[in-house]
Formats: C-alpha cells, sequence, structure tokens
C-alpha cells in the first residue's frame, strides 16, 4: 500500500465512524491536510479508531507534521495498548477518551501499559469516587491484565502467580512483568528434563547417534509418558503389538516398547505394516523403530500457537492462543521414501531436540519434514 490508500482509509473511517467534520476539513479539506503528512504519518492515522481519529483531527487542525508528529507516536503507542489485542483492550471508550486528554503531560518513554493504566484509574475515581478504589485495587487490576499477558507468553499459571506475589511485595516491580522473555516451550511436560549438556553431539548421519548422556535423557522421556487409556484401545495395542514384536525379536528395547504401547492403535498398525516389509537384522528396522519411537516422544510436547480469527461478516476480531503437539505421525509416509542416510538424519535430529527441547528446533524439524525441494539442503540442527 501507498500514501494515498492509507488517506482514502482515513477518509472512509471517517464515514464509518460517523465523524462531524470542522469546516476546514469538509469537501477536500481533510484530503488536503493528509497529505501534508509523510506516508509513516498517515499510515499511523489509518490504523485509529474512533476515539484516536476524533481526537488526532481535533489536534491537528492549523498545525503541521512538525507540530504533532511526537504526539502522533505518543498516540500509536496508546492505541496499540487499548487496541483489541493490546494488554489494555478492556478498557472503556470514556477511559480512552480521559487517557488522550492527559496525553501531553507524558513523555514518549513513560508511555507503558502500567502508567497508562493507572491514568485510567484516575479517570475511575473521578466517575464513581476515590473513596472505594485504592491503590491495592488498583495494583489487582493490573495484574489481572498481565495474566492474560504472561500466559500469551508461555508462561505457567504457577508461574504466573509466583511472580504476582513478588509484584504485591514490591509493586516497583510490576513493570518488569511487561518486559519479561518469552518462554519457547508453552507447556513442557513435567518428565521432560533437559540435558545438563552445554552443547549437542556432533552430527553423525553414518549411524544413529547413541552417546551415553542423549540416552539417559531420552529415556527420562520414555520412562513418564504413560497415559490412562480405554481398556478397548489397550486391547488393540496389545493384538498389535504382539505381532510387532513377533517380527523384530530383540530390536525393540523394553524402554521403546513403552513408548509403542501408548501409541494409537491406527498408527501402530502402520508401524506393523512398515517394520513387516523390513528385513529385522537391516539398519532400516533400527532406523524406523527409532523415527517410530522419537517421533512420539516430540509430539507429546505442547508448544504455544498464536492465532487470529475474523469473522465472516468481518464485525468483529479475536486473538488467542492455545497449546498443540505437533502429530509428527502424519511424516511417516514421508520418512519411508527417505534414503538411510536421510532417515538417519533425521532420527539424530529427533534425539538431540529431545535432549534440549527448543520450539524452534521443533517446528524447524515439522517444516523440513513437509518440504518436498531442497531437503537435504534445508533439514539442519537448527540449535
Amino acid at each position: 500500500m501507498n500514501k494515498s490508500d492509507y488517506v482514502y482509509m482515513v477518509l472512509d473511517n471517517v464515514l464509518i465512524y460517523n465523524i462531524n467534520l470542522f469546516p476546514e476539513f469538509q469537501g477536500n479539506g481533510l484530503n488536503d491536510h493528509l497529505n501534508k503528512f509523510d506516508e509513516n504519518y498517515v499510515k499511523i492515522i489509518a490504523g485509529f479508531d474512533k476515539n484516536f481519529l476524533e481526537h488526532f483531527l481535533t489536534v491537528s487542525k492549523g498545525k503541521s507534521q512538525n507540530d504533532v508528529a511526537d504526539l502522533l507516536k505518543k498516540m500509536e503507542k496508546i492505541a496499540y495498548m487499548v487496541g483489541p489485542i493490546g494488554n489494555l483492550s478492556y478498557m472503556g471508550s470514556d477511559q480512552v477518551e480521559y487517557i488522550l486528554t492527559k496525553i501531553n503531560d507524558l513523555k514518549i518513554n513513560e508511555i507503558i501499559e502500567e502508567k497508562i493504566s493507572l491514568v485510567a484509574d484516575d479517570q475511575l475515581r473521578q466517575q464513581f469516587g476515590g473513596g472505594n478504589y485504592n491503590s491495592s485495587e488498583a495494583l489487582e487490576n493490573q495484574l489481572a491484565s498481565a495474566a492474560f499477558y504472561l500466559m500469551n507468553m508461555g508462561y505457567s499459571r504457577e508461574d504466573i502467580q509466583e511472580k504476582f506475589n513478588e509484584v504485591r511485595q514490591d509493586p516497583s516491580r510490576l513493570e518488569s512483568l511487561f518486559n519479561i522473555q518469552q518462554r519457547e516451550i508453552y507447556n513442557l511436560p513435567s518428565e521432560i528434563q533437559q540435558s545438563s549438556s552445554t552443547s549437542a553431539p556432533s552430527p553423525q548421519e553414518t549411524s544413529i547417534d547413541q552417546s551415553n548422556g542423549l540416552n539417559a535423557s531420552i529415556a527420562q522421556h520414555i520412562q513418564a509418558i504413560h497415559q490412562d487409556i480405554t481398556e478397548e484401545r489397550a486391547q488393540k495395542v496389545i493384538a498389535i503389538l504382539e505381532e510387532i514384536k513377533a517380527h523384530v525379536k530383540d530390536e525393540l528395547s523394553e524402554l521403546q516398547e513403552k513408548v509403542f504401547r501408548q501409541m494409537h492403535p491406527d498408527r501402530l498398525t502402520r508401524a506393523l505394516k512398515v517394520l513387516k516389509t523390513t528385513k529385522r537384522k537391516s539398519k532400516r528396522m533400527d532406523l524406523y523403530i527409532e523415527w517410530f519411537t522419537d517421533s512420539l516422544l516430540l509430539s507429546k510436547i505442547e508448544l504455544k500457537v498464536e492465532h487470529w480469527q475474523v469473522s465472516s461478516a468481518a464485525d468483529h476480531s479475536s486473538a488467542g492462543v492455545y497449546t498443540a503437539g505437533i502429530d509428527f505421525s502424519r511424516y511417516d509416509n514421508i520418512v519411508r521414501d527417505f534414503s538411510d542416510a536421510k532417515l538417519t538424519k533425521v532420527v539424530n535430529i529427533c534425539r538431540r531436540i529431545l535432549q534440549k527441547p527448543t520450539k524452534k528446533a521443533i517446528q524447524k524439524l515439522g517444516q523440513d519434514l513437509i518440504s518436498e525441494t531442497g531437503f537435504d539442503e534445508h533439514l539442519y540442527f537448527t540449535d
């Protein structure tokens, strides 16, 4: 989009929000006024809702870009905070209008969520009286906003409560909650322990990496993956697993068998077909068993997934977050076509990710497995 597109967006918003224009802005007046601003500033204005757009038209009347440049930057920051995906989106129109009347008293570096919320609290005191609205309640309102923010950043309820207790003891630490580092993995099962090793083993593309530290780390995953399943499913799993064990003999370790017992019967049936078409003493057999083991363990690591939805009527939208593990079983048929060397590479990557799971590494592996071109060049251990 170019500047003229943003100008038309502003003009359309004036009509949509039913804003009464000052005489100076009627006819082509507003168009001429907006064209005096650089594209970046017009882009900011095009994103304003009714409160912000009305305030801009009021304060910019008869002024140049230089006169209101700093003000627009302040308005942009606040507009994001109180917008649909901002952490202060719960604020009402009256509060937003009040904040805009105080914007000249704020420096650009003072515009943080804590400060803006406190300004909005002043409006509540004026509206409802100060007797029943104390600083403790104001802090709790801020923490309620921070809770949603921290959950989106990947922190558990226990972690959030612990941080809130620290802030209640020292309210000056509230601001730090909104500058906290995002967690890579949203829901890492407690049984999955990151290795104390500071560096990953060097790639071994001709054989499965069997280093002691890596095996110990993966064993921790396997020992704790048990989940309750229905009796009907358990019977199906036992029957299929007996066929697998009869074919692979001692190639399936006790720990690997435990993983296979947690597999869905449909995928276990697929594993049986794959293994039955493979010679028991071949290297390929070990690779397939390792693939089914490691990929199921990876699928149990839940990642934070952000999403944005817009209704079919396009009159409202919502942003949110949910957790999900990547279903690596979808790649079973893909890896069957890999050479031994390529499948070995995939297995070793899986094992190293399990040793030290990160969201980036798990997602990168999924992306590379689905890629049909340039696979060899693009598949690598991301960490």
